[in-house]
């Protein structure tokens, strides 16, 4: 590291201790997203196998009740619950109906039961039907989420394991800067996350330590003039170890340890650190701004993507029938909405209107007024 002076003996050096530390509120988080993936497999995952299956060979039904039935709205997500009762071939049945879909349009449903032909105890509502390829996109990014939330904690304690196991050999050390990305304190304890540099830029995932009651890390003042973490990267380990200002992370002798401290500390009084002064970082928060801009960006990415796609849907796309081209159009708001379906009613009006475009009837397409055109 050439940004700090840290004479380390010259012989492989044993690292003390558990240096790596699991992602913050590891066991928390991992049951609460857990939790919430599970949840919702179970509140979702049957009703979206069931209604794939009736899918394959749907039959509408005119006999049949709807016992109760409705549909809330919160910020574009509806969630539909409904008790059906129906016969079919002279026998009797009752089940009930639960469906989640993304959905920004407003008014009532209208819609028609429909059974497997090939098992009549499947039965679900059209509109479970209608939105499919919806539900099925909001259950898959919903369980990314949870899912995989929970999958990335728990990998993260895994190669935190790993790689504290891997510590534990001897080994010779290369001196290197590392950027402090936060420093969270709990009581007295302090967990502090940093990053890897690769010529003065982060690299790497964070990396999470964790300092005792009387610890810190130890912090300098490189040759360019900007605070760095001091840590060591061991020979046989990818991840870098950052130390405790007492460099009690080393299995040093105590002439090793002062020498070392002694050699660091003139260097740092040169450059104009008043003894003490590097022992304790900065407590950092978040990088809103960093974060905002992040957020932003995938944000835009996203809306150019959803739009573009749209765009090709309706003025462009061969089949006015695609899946996903179709729920894009039916979640746009009214006007762009009856735009769309004004595009799609020039290239396809000799057939019958997809979802979102179709008049009172479920076939005609409701741009088109008394001019109608239906596929016979």
């Amino acid at each position: 590291m050439s940004q700090v002076t840290l004479p380390l003996p010259s012989r492989s050096i044993e690292i003390t201790g558990r240096p790596f530390a699991m992602p913050a509120a590891f066991l928390f988080t991992v049951v609460i997203l857990s939790a919430m993936a599970i949840g919702l497999a179970i509140w979702q995952g049957p009703g979206l196998w069931r209604d794939w299956q009736i899918s394959q060979n749907p039959l509408t039904l005119d006999d049949w009740d709807m016992v109760e039935g409705e549909c809330s709205s919160r910020r574009g997500l509806t969630d539909c619950e409904a008790d059906v009762t129906y016969s079919y071939q002279g026998t009797s049945y009752g089940t009930h109906i639960s469906l989640a879909f993304l959905d920004f349009a407003s008014g009532d449903y209208l819609v028609d039961l429909v059974i497997s032909a090939d098992d009549p105890e499947l039965a679900t509502i059209s509109l479970g039907l209608d939105m499919l390829w919806n539900r099925m996109a909001v259950f898959a990014v919903f369980m990314l989420l949870f899912g995989g939330g929970a999958m990335a904690m728990i990998w993260g304690a895994i190669k935190a394991n790993q790689a504290n196991g891997a510590a534990k050999a001897p080994g010779r050390m290369d001196v290197v800067p590392v950027r402090i990305a936060g420093v969270d304190e709990k009581r007295a304890d302090k967990y502090v996350a940093y990053h890897r540099l690769d010529n003065g830029k982060r690299k790497g995932s964070i990396i999470r330590t964790h300092f005792r009651a009387g610890e810190q890390p130890m912090m300098a003042i490189g040759a360019d003039g900007g605070w760095y973490g001091v840590a060591v990267k061991p020979e046989h380990l990818s991840m870098p170890v950052i130390l405790d200002r007492g460099l009690t992370r080393l299995d040093l002798s105590e002439s090793e340890r002062q020498q070392a401290l002694a050699a660091f500390e003139a260097e740092q009084q040169r450059r104009g650190v008043v003894p003490g002064e590097a022992a304790k970082p900065k407590k950092q928060g978040p990088n809103w701004a960093r974060g905002l801009l992040a957020g932003g960006g995938v944000l835009l990415l996203a809306v150019v993507a959803f739009f573009g796609f749209w765009l090709y849907y309706v003025l462009a796309a061969p089949d006015a029938f695609d899946p996903v081209g179709i729920e894009i159009n039916n979640v746009m708001p009214g006007p762009l909405n009856t735009w769309g379906c004004e595009q799609l009613y020039a290239r396809f009006g000799d057939e019958s209107a997809p979802f979102g475009c179709v008049g009172d009837d479920y076939v005609s397409w409701k741009v088109a007024g008394e001019k109608t055109k239906v596929k016979s």
